[in-house]
């Protein structure tokens, strides 16, 4: 069994992504998929036309996108307008995806993915995902985009790695994690205290 790239979405207007193979360090980024304020035509055609782009350039085996919340649209804390984008997001998504012969596709539980990334399911875990992220050297701490659509995105990617791929899964429970930290900085003290190369000649 080789390896399957995943591509997983953060669906928003700003849309986060993270994409790689299993088993890999993910690259991840988020897009504006157009204006604030644009209409759902101008959103779901600017993801439409980010996605063909995405995977006409990179191979993708498994679509992952996280289903957004119905219970946040009942309890009133997304407007009809966004809840209209946000629900029509994934459809986009999925009809391009296909149109290019990627036909497997997974909607995540947020819950689920909170779960597995930072052993918390419930509440807003944003800032906890985003500094997890950082521990494992996903998001670098120079790196221009610090979104939690993002870290976000990296957090899906990484439930549905250890779902679909579990032979390939890394760990991101803390005790790995900090056997990681403690490896990178023994590594970065070795290369600032390295004895100077002596010229060969003078």
């Amino acid at each position: 069994m080789t390896a399957p790239r995943i591509l997983a979405i953060d669906a928003a207007r700003r849309m986060g992504w993270a994409y790689g193979a299993a088993g890999s360090k993910p690259t991840s980024g988020s897009i504006e998929c157009a204006q604030e304020g644009a209409s759902r035509g101008a959103i779901f055609s600017g993801a439409g036309r980010w996605i063909t782009g995405f995977i006409s350039a990179n191979p993708v085996d498994v679509l992952a996108i996280e289903a957004p919340l119905p219970g946040s649209f009942v309890q009133g804390q997304t407007n009809i307008s966004t809840a209209t984008i946000l629900l029509g997001m994934p459809a986009v998504l999925e009809f391009m995806a296909f149109q290019l012969k990627v036909y497997r596709h997974i909607r995540i539980n947020q819950s689920s993915v909170k779960k597995h990334f930072v052993g918390h399911g419930q509440g807003d875990q944003k800032s906890a995902i985003m500094v997890k992220c950082r521990a494992l050297g996903w998001i670098g701490k120079d790196d221009a985009d610090q979104s939690f659509d993002r870290s976000d995105a990296l957090a899906v990617w990484s439930f549905v790695e250890a779902d679909v791929a579990p032979r390939f899964t890394q760990p991101v429970d803390d005790l790995f994690i900090a056997s990681e930290r403690r490896k990178r900085e023994a590594e970065e003290l070795s290369r600032r205290y390295a004895p100077a190369p002596i010229p060969e000649r003078f």
